[in-house]
């Protein structure tokens, strides 16, 4: 897992990368970070991601692992919907496949 609070700008852009190769749109992220990213990283990388390629038409799940990490990042969830994107942390697989349809 990541362990350090600077947001995980290339490991975005090769996730990105990937799915637009591929043609998807729903993109599933489980997580097993040792640090959270500060309300600052997770505001710097929902920002970054219209700029690798994520549009309105794609859902990001990001999965929490580490106990304690839904919370934290909570500020992605905010940041996203503010600005049109569908980027959402979830606690287990079952909720993030259930939403992401």
């Amino acid at each position: 897992g990541r362990d350090t609070t600077r947001p995980p700008f290339q490991v975005c852009e090769a996730i990105m990368t990937e799915a637009h190769r591929l043609g998807l749109k729903r993109i599933l992220i489980e997580l097993s970070q040792k640090v959270p990213l500060t309300g600052t990283g997770q505001f710097m990388l929902i920002e970054r991601l219209p700029s690798l390629g994520l549009t309105p038409a794609h859902r990001i799940a990001l999965v929490h692992h580490t106990p304690g990490f839904f919370e934290a990042n909570d500020m992605i969830d905010i940041v996203a919907e503010n600005r049109g994107l569908n980027v959402r942390n979830f606690r287990d697989v079952g909720s993030a496949l259930a939403w992401l349809g």
